[in-house]
């Protein structure tokens, strides 16, 4: 069974200083296996010092230098190594050497799915990154998407988007398929290594979240379908690393084909590990808000007795761009714990995890044991209702943006909240009211608890898990009072009641000063995460504070 981790760092944001880092920790809690993600920015380069720039040669060669020692260290530790690598992608200086045969038609900078030399060169730099460390035990291929377009040394895309006359007529399975069918020829075929083929896609209409597409992908595929040298890899949700996510469906229409999932121990969407947000009971059972949904299975535990499980593949740190920036693990961590013992018994009991992380990872013995598998158990809960505007994710029948993109990364969209605000009917609007003034509560709860814990029992060690809380607390006041004034501002503006004026300035302001402690005293606290950031905050709550006053 593969028990996978990765860490996700983007180019251009704060180095993560992370325990995940030293491979012998993974090692220890159970994983066997390390997934390199840096090694994306040597997709499509067969030469190194070829590159045109100085500075990118250097930070390239770099790369390459810091893979390689990531390598030896996971080897040291015993554990596989797989190399991440992007399709399409090809380095700049040869694109732009070969524009007519490498690209659309009036499209330089897209590299074209139909090229037979793009293809060629790009299985050329496979091979030529295999040859340079023959001891990986595979490749992590993926298609969907790419950060070319976040490195000025290289130039790709998708191969799901181009559109030109020599692409055209070459349908997403094929493009899919032909790919795929040529590396496992290298990889499989001719290295006798393992490729895992991610079925992501950054768009929708993909393999990962349509099951036709996916079922046609899977009956070309080349080789034996037992055969455990090629893997289908999805995120456990139908889209992106939202709530309001059906179980993936795309991964149960495979046929025998070996199936990994991929779990997201620091959920991009959610606050990113900054705040408690324990996912074993969404990833052994399905997230419980699409239960009633009919569909095949619901969570890991059923979906494992459907397809041919070959393991889990934890993101332990990254996804997403941008912060918050967590300067303590330990919700991560949770997570990050649960993913092995999961991948040895999908039946396994979050509870019984949670007691276990607790007393083997915080070291707690006596009531704090209780208290924080509390926290642990509701915050679910807790995040979905304070993250997500739930009477309109719950009406939506697209899987894609549940959240509307109002809380992204670390930045707070208020228009956004508005518009939303402005769809919703009188019943929805106090719902929605309802869901983050419990969620505010319930944070503060447990805050007020773990706090009188550390009072009590001197648990120094809780300080910063208690830090975590204040942190998050103060930014959910921040989205429950905005919420509240925002509706009652439409309300306002349909009745003209001055007694809904006065609860718009109340609930607004009550909101800017709790922005205020958010960002100028919470989130510089000891293991606190860095501040979420606005847009339009400001701008809208204090217009309409000038509307409904004058």
């Amino acid at each position: 069974m593969l028990k996978l981790a990765t860490l996700i760092e983007n180019p251009g944001e704060p180095e993560v200083q992370s325990l995940y880092q030293d491979p012998a920790e993974l090692k220890a809690l159970g994983y066997n296996g390390l997934v390199i993600y840096e090694s994306t920015a040597l997709s499509g380069i067969q030469n190194t010092d070829a590159i045109g720039s100085d500075e990118m040669r250097r930070w390239v060669n770099a790369r390459v230098d810091h893979i390689g020692q990531t390598i030896q260290a996971a080897h040291d530790a015993g554990l596989a190594v797989y190399l991440s690598y992007d399709v399409l992608v090809l380095p700049a200086h040869a694109v732009e050497r070969n524009v007519n045969g490498l690209c659309c038609k009036g499209r330089p900078q897209t590299l074209c799915p139909a090229s037979e030399q793009a293809l060629e060169l790009s299985v050329a730099a496979l091979e030529t990154l295999l040859n340079r460390w023959p001891g990986v035990e595979g490749v992590v291929l993926r298609f969907g998407d790419t950060d070319a377009q976040r490195l000025p040394h290289l130039v790709g895309n998708d191969l799901y988007s181009p559109h030109c006359p020599r692409c055209s007529q070459f349908g997403r399975a094929d493009r899919a398929s032909a790919f795929i069918k040529r590396v496992h020829r290298l990889v499989v075929e001719g290295l006798d290594k393992r490729l895992i083929v991610r079925a992501w896609n950054v768009r929708p209409g993909g393999m990962h979240d349509v099951p036709e597409l996916a079922k046609r992908i899977a009956e070309g595929l080349p080789g034996d379908p037992k055969d455990d040298r090629l893997i289908l890899s999805f995120k456990f949700t139908q889209t992106d690393f939202w709530r309001y996510q059906r179980w993936n469906p795309s991964s149960l229409v495979c046929g025998g084909r070996p199936i990994l999932y991929e779990l997201q121990c620091q959920r991009e969407f959610e606050g990113k590990g900054g705040i408690p947000n324990w996912q074993a009971p969404l990833w052994r059972d399905g997230c419980p808000e699409v239960a009633g949904l009919k569909e095949e299975v619901h969570g890991l535990a059923e979906a494992s007795d459907r397809v041919n499980l070959a393991g889990l593949w934890a993101w332990v740190r990254g996804g997403g761009w941008g912060g918050p920036f967590v300067k303590n693990e330990h919700w991560i961590d949770a997570n990050v714990f649960a993913v092995p013992l999961l991948a040895e018994d999908p039946q396994a009991d979050p509870r019984v995890l949670a007691e276990q992380w607790v007393r083997d990872r915080l070291g707690f013995k006596d009531d704090a044991v209780a208290h924080v598998v509390r926290l642990l158990e509701d915050s679910p809960d807790f995040v979905m209702q304070a993250f997500y505007l739930g009477p309109f994710a719950s009406g939506r029948t697209n899987p894609w943006h549940p959240n509307a993109d109002w809380v992204q990364d670390d930045l707070l969209d208020t228009r956004s909240a508005w518009r939303i605000i402005q769809s919703l009917n009188e019943t929805q609007l106090d719902q929605l009211m309802n869901e983050k003034q419990e969620a505010a509560d319930a944070i503060g709860r447990h805050r007020a608890a773990l706090q009188q814990v550390v009072s009590d029992r001197r648990h120094h060690e809780l300080d910063p898990l208690v830090n975590t809380l204040l942190y998050t607390e103060s930014f959910f006041e921040v989205l429950r009072d905005l919420v509240w004034g925002l509706v009652a501002y439409r309300r306002f503006q349909k009745t003209g009641d001055r007694a809904l004026a006065e609860i718009v300035k109340q609930k607004l302001f009550a909101s800017q000063d709790h922005w205020n402690h958010h960002t100028q005293r919470f989130g510089s606290l000891p293991g606190a995460a860095t501040a979420f950031r606005e847009e339009n905050f400001w701008d809208v709550t204090q217009d309409i504070i000038s509307k409904v006053d004058g």
